[in-house]
């Protein structure tokens, strides 16, 4: 591999960005040249350009000369490795139609919110070609067609998803963190520097308002790249010990230092938490009827007593939640009603607990409340376990399995390539 001169493209790009987008892209494409070469195909400055503009839209980077010059190395070698796994693809017999592109981008557009053709709409407002898109899903597509071939040599072992769920057991009572990634890999020592400012970069990116999920998408070398690095709800125990530590010690809406990991660079983002229970290895979901009756603190204490006794009458009889529904209708008692799908958790505590020890079809005995005093039965009770199962934990091994051989193989295409860095 040949890298030269990229002191000169750095310089040049600031200008070559605020020049370009008034000249047509087959105009500039002959008047301004190639950024770079990579065995014997020509990546344009018009193409790391309108990436760059793409980047900077995505991520609600505010542009400017310093950004461009900032940006433009890390998303030029972006470029480059797209170009090495495209190539790899085709030699390999993958080849990515214009139906996967079309897929990839309603696919892109329903996870942004955005309705149909919005994303082709999102890139006019913004000056940036159409076809920019395209060429960037281009390799990805090919290179996961090509990973896909790659994932019957992992094997993952029983006893490596049970020693997984009981570390997981094991930290139940511990909150769960959910969390965004970005990660840069440092595949070889010599990048070591260049990696850690890159990250540098992007965090100083996130402080001026740039999005995460958008930098995410352009940049990070994880599987969550796609997914704007959402990891989802995380148990304590699932993440790499340095980013666990790192995690424990961040508040919802942080975002950490850089995080040198055998791997390389993780940046994340702490969206929210949620406090553990040692006990609690289901999560219970209650539909409940609430039956009401009015008291007010100066009522004589006969028709006190009256009003306790329609409860208790409902309670003796009762045998369903429209039984109860029917007493609340003969009584007209409008604070009654039902409700569905509830956490127990989420219960006033007189309530939570009188309905604690319930199963369907079980009703409290009578509870006082300020204003009144009510009964509440169990409509139907749902429990699911709230660890993940075998399967997403042996499809979570394999991806993170998968991406090892990944930078890998990125590796040795890049060893082997010719890289001719150009202005």
């Amino acid at each position: 591999m040949h890298i030269t001169r990229l002191s000169h493209l750095v310089a040049a790009i600031a200008v070559v960005l605020f020049t370009v987008v008034s000249i047509s892209t087959a105009r500039a494409q002959g008047t301004i040249g190639v950024a770079a070469v990579v065995n014997d195909a020509p990546i344009s400055v018009v193409d790391l350009v309108e990436r760059i503009k793409l980047v900077a839209a995505s991520s609600n980077i505010p542009m400017s000369p310093q950004r461009s010059q900032e940006m433009a190395p890390q998303i030029l070698q972006q470029l480059i490795n797209e170009k090495l796994q495209l190539q790899e693809a085709e030699r390999r017999g993958f080849d990515v139609t214009d139906a996967d592109i079309d897929r990839a981008k309603n696919l892109i557009e329903q996870n942004s919110g955005l309705p149909p053709g919005g994303l082709d709409q999102f890139l006019a407002q913004n000056g940036i070609a159409t076809e920019t898109i395209r060429n960037q899903i281009r390799p990805q597509i090919a290179w996961q067609k090509l990973l896909g071939s790659m994932r019957r040599e992992i094997q993952i072992s029983d006893t490596e998803i049970d020693d997984n769920l009981e570390r997981i057991r094991s930290n139940q009572g511990k909150p769960r963190n959910n969390v965004q990634e970005i990660f840069l890999p440092v595949d070889n020592p010599q990048d070591e520097t260049k990696v850690y400012q890159n990250a540098r970069e992007v965090i100083r990116a996130l402080e001026q308002g740039a999005n995460f999920g958008g930098l995410a998408r352009q940049f990070s070398a994880s599987s969550s790249a796609a997914n704007g690095g959402n990891l989802g709800w995380l148990y304590s125990g699932e993440m790499a010990g340095e980013l666990q530590q790192a995690v424990n010690q961040m508040q919802p809406g942080d975002i950490s230092d850089p995080i040198r990991t055998i791997r390389g660079y993780y940046i994340l983002k702490l969206l929210d938490r949620r406090r553990g229970d040692a006990n609690a290895l289901t999560d219970v979901r209650l539909d409940l009827y609430q039956l009401f009756v009015p008291i007010a603190a100066n009522t004589p204490q006969d028709e006190v007593n009256t009003k306790l006794g329609i409860l208790q009458n409902a309670k003796e009889n009762a045998d369903s939640c429209e039984s109860l529904a029917n007493v609340a209708v003969d009584l007209g008692s409008e604070m009654s009603g039902k409700t569905e799908g509830i956490s127990p958790n989420d219960l006033a505590g007189p309530v939570r607990n009188a309905v604690a020890n319930l199963d369907k079809g079980g009703i409290s005995d009578l509870i006082k409340v300020d204003g009144g005093a009510l009964l509440v039965m169990v409509c139907d009770k749902t429990e699911e376990s709230t660890l993940p199962d075998r399967e997403n934990i042996r499809e979570r091994l394999e991806m993170e399995r998968l991406e090892i051989l990944a930078r890998r193989k990125l590796r040795e295409l890049r060893r082997n390539a010719f890289i001719d860095i150009r202005m």
